[in-house]
């Protein structure tokens, strides 16, 4: 197997980073109105070493979005979603859902000018759902505007949400061995002898991996932290200014590009939402015998191209 099928592993360390650098920074968090952004700051500048979790705790999010989508895109090039493995890769999906909701609550809670304004904006998407739509935006803000409620809610969420992660993530391992993992030559290894044990050969690759990925993982912490920040979070909330842009971190970007391309909020809503659920019924939609997109040529130039 490839070094593409280390990322796996790399978003389940990523997992544990966060969850740890979360748990200590919910410690020293307020989750109010006018205690929040204060918090972050004095986490940056009073707790020993606070600036440093938090810096691995952000940067950490991106870290794990890159490594999950480059797992995922795996999983499209070499057909790791065909039969017998629909509910791995249906697990995986889920996984992917959770962790953006999961940013998305932690990305207000610093409670910055973009942390509220994206609150504020993405909380109001759902109002376009008929009938139901106005009562799910008050349950979701606690009231009729963004405030302490909305804040507390958040908070809650952003911490219980990494655990049913984890008990997902855990089912998605069952799922694994179940079946074992996908190869670049989509050969069903469970019906042959022809493999070569996981230690020392695959351990090894995986050590290497790990340590390029830690090295990445260590530049952006030490020397680029803000680049993975959006500036206009280092200003606290202001109801009354609406940032010239209001656009979440790049790992959201091409759902918030669906959303803004099409005219309609209500269709531009659905566009985003069909983009996320259509991954579920892939192994279905995908009906050829061949697995890998090394043997299927027009396969994997669309594929490719999609990926520019």
């Amino acid at each position: 197997m490839s070094t593409l099928w280390n990322f796996g592993s790399l978003a389940g360390i990523v997992l544990v980073i966060m969850i740890v650098t979360g748990i200590v920074l919910a410690m020293h968090y307020v989750p109010t109105f006018g205690g929040a952004f204060k918090s972050v700051e004095h986490i940056m500048r009073d707790v020993n070493y606070g600036w440093l979790i938090r810096y691995v705790h952000t940067t950490g999010a991106s870290m794990f979005f890159a490594a999950v989508y480059i797992h995922i895109f795996r999983g499209f090039y070499y057909g790791s979603y065909k039969a017998r493995r629909e509910l791995l890769w249906m697990m995986g999906v889920l996984i992917l859902v959770l962790m953006m909701a999961t940013a998305f609550f932690g990305y207000t809670l610093p409670w910055g000018q973009m942390s509220f304004w994206g609150a504020t904006v993405i909380t109001n998407l759902f109002s376009a759902i008929p009938v139901v739509g106005d009562s799910i935006v008050t349950w979701l803000l606690g009231g009729f505007g963004v405030g302490d409620p909305t804040l507390n809610r958040f908070y809650a969420l952003h911490y219980m949400l990494p655990f049913v992660i984890v008990a997902v993530v855990l089912l998605h391992l069952v799922a694994l061995h179940r079946f074992g993992s996908n190869n670049p030559d989509g050969i069903d290894t469970m019906e042959s002898q022809d493999t070569i044990p996981f230690h020392p050969y695959y351990t090894i690759k995986d050590l290497l991996g790990l340590t390029v990925f830690l090295i990445v993982f260590g530049w952006f912490v030490f020397y680029e932290p803000a680049a993975l920040l959006n500036p206009d979070n280092s200003i606290p909330a202001n109801p009354g200014v609406t940032p010239a842009e209001i656009v979440p971190e790049w790992y959201l970007l091409p759902y918030y590009a669906i959303l803004k391309s099409v005219p309609d909020k209500l269709l531009g809503v659905s566009a985003m939402a069909a983009s996320i659920l259509v991954l579920f019924v892939v192994p279905w939609l995908d009906t050829s015998p061949v697995r890998s997109a090394r043997f299927r040529p027009v396969f994997k130039s669309l594929l490719l191209d999609i990926g520019r």
